[in-house]
């Protein structure tokens, strides 16, 4: 009596459609590109920050504003304000 029956699921009996397959590919494809896009902008709008090319141009001009206060400033003892304590 059972083997008059169709054992197989309602899922294993259903044929996708091969448009609708590229159709969610595409949705699937088009949201994980979503996700990703504004960090991949992100670190090439600031790929010299990471690079350290921001780093090197702070301390180029610490270093310019210490010899110009050197120059300016000539023999003078400079006090520093010590903001630790």
């Amino acid at each position: 009596m059972v083997s008059e029956f169709n054992i197989k699921s309602f899922g294993f009996n259903v044929i996708p459609d091969r448009k609708q397959a590229a159709n969610t590919a595409k949705t699937v494809e088009n949201a994980i590109g979503a996700i990703w896009e504004p960090v991949l902008d992100y670190l090439k709008t600031n790929e010299n920050v990471f690079s350290g090319d921001v780093g090197a141009e702070i301390q180029r001009l610490n270093m310019q504003t210490m010899q110009l206060g050197t120059i300016v400033n000539g023999n003078k003892e400079i006090r520093n304000i010590d903001i630790q304590s």
